[in-house]
């Protein structure tokens, strides 16, 4: 008698929410891609609107979303299906994560409504929705730190890194909420742009500089000399940045012998990554396209610190929000949705052309903040580009995320 179940094409099983529960990355890549998509279409629906008083000023809110809308999702995704295996703990069931990610999700619905009701009331409203999204968030970082003291490993560097900046950013963001209910624009932003260098951006480094070994970009000699020197040198300069903004908002511009002291800082570092990674593009591993994806990111982390040393906020913000994080996001996560699901870990077509998209939005978007007035065509181009990007990414590993993976279909045999 034939058996219940046989291998069969992954395109033969149809898409189903409980196979989002199979693994965390699966629930936190499915609800960020969401975020993602929903977070782009967002703006540029907003963007060509008229400027006009508003309850949560658009630029605030758009600074919202980017940030702690939609990656500290992925994040949850990445850590909770890899920190296991770094730590030789136990596996998270993506169950456990479910109350913390539906109430990070629960909390947007709300503050996305706010903003649609534009009423007096609507601040109120956002800073509620954005403690539902803070109080998610701590539930993660308490679930990364119970899962960093289940650990066997004895090296944890990687994984404590990420919790340090994870906790920093719960902190940050419980500090945002508060913002956000008194109106303290300002310092709303100031905040939001410390967690993306100080929290996002360490974890990002964190997972980064753990993938390293396996691209064949390692330096063995410095690390002989200095064990993980290029961990704490990210950590160092991207803090250094973090420390930046809420300093600027309490004293204001800075002196012009401190912001050149910081210029030059910044440029060094700039110039020693961007010569990083120009050694690491010599590497053969570096030239197939998944590994060239993660060293386009690299690159863009310089490019930001080169812009910030010439005194172009905008465009370094932008350099390494949608460069940087942007890239590394793309890359990583589309390699975790392959591996995890039973393909192959390759950028294959489609994730090229996505990747290629997503760049050109980094190019418009930095060239816009560069020349607002010679060229206001480019930063609706970056928009929409920007959202055919996460729309692109959403319907093809969406799509993945729900389905079994690829091998393990069960497909029913008659008797």
């Amino acid at each position: 008698m034939p058996s219940a179940s046989s291998l069969a094409s992954p395109a033969a099983a149809r898409w189903h929410p409980r196979e989002l529960l199979a693994s965390p990355h699966r629930l936190g890549f499915s609800a960020g891609a969401l975020m993602l998509a929903a977070s782009a279409l967002w703006w540029l629906r907003v963007l060509p609107q008229p400027a006009a008083v508003e309850a949560v000023p658009r630029v605030v809110a758009h600074a919202l979303w980017m940030s702690w809308g939609f990656m500290p999702l992925f994040i949850a995704g990445f850590l909770f299906t890899a920190g296991p295996r770094w730590l030789k703990a136990p596996p998270v069931p993506a169950r456990a994560l479910l109350p913390a990610i539906g109430a990070q999700l629960a909390g947007w619905l709300v503050f996305g409504l706010a903003l649609a009701d534009a009423g007096p009331q609507s601040p109120l409203m956002a800073g509620m929705g954005l403690a539902a999204v803070a109080a998610g968030w701590s539930h993660l970082v308490l679930r990364l730190w119970r899962l960093l003291r289940a650990g066997a490993a004895p090296e944890r560097l990687h994984a404590r890194v990420a919790l340090a900046a994870c906790a920093l950013g719960a902190l940050l963001l419980d500090a945002t909420v508060g913002a956000v209910v008194v109106q303290a624009w300002t310092l709303v932003l100031a905040l939001t742009r410390a967690a993306l260098w100080g929290c996002l951006g360490v974890v990002y480094a964190a997972a980064l500089h753990r993938m390293i070994p396996f691209l064949g970009a390692a330096s063995p000699r410095l690390d002989a000399r200095w064990p993980a020197w290029l961990l704490w040198t990210l950590v160092a300069v991207l803090g250094l940045q973090a420390l930046a903004q809420p300093v600027e908002w309490l004293t204001g511009p800075l002196p012009r012998p401190v912001r050149g002291v910081q210029a030059l800082g910044q440029g060094v570092a700039a110039v020693l990554l961007l010569g990083l990674a120009w050694r690491w593009s010599r590497l053969p591993s570096l030239r197939q396209r998944l590994p060239a994806m993660l060293l386009r990111g690299f690159i863009w982390l310089g490019a930001a610190l080169l812009l910030s040393a010439l005194a172009q906020p905008a465009a370094a913000l932008h350099a390494y929000a949608l460069g940087f994080l942007g890239t590394l996001l793309l890359a990583m996560a589309s390699r975790v949705a392959c591996g995890q699901s039973g393909r192959a870990v390759v950028a294959d077509d489609l994730l090229w052309l996505l990747f290629r998209l997503q760049q050109f939005a980094v190019l418009a978007r930095v060239a816009a903040a560069l020349w607002p007035v010679g060229a206001p065509w480019l930063l609706p181009l970056a928009a929409t580009a920007w959202a055919a990007v996460a729309l692109g990414w959403l319907l093809r590993y969406g799509r993945w995320l729900g389905r079994p993976r690829a091998g393990l279909v069960p497909v029913a045999h008659s008797s």
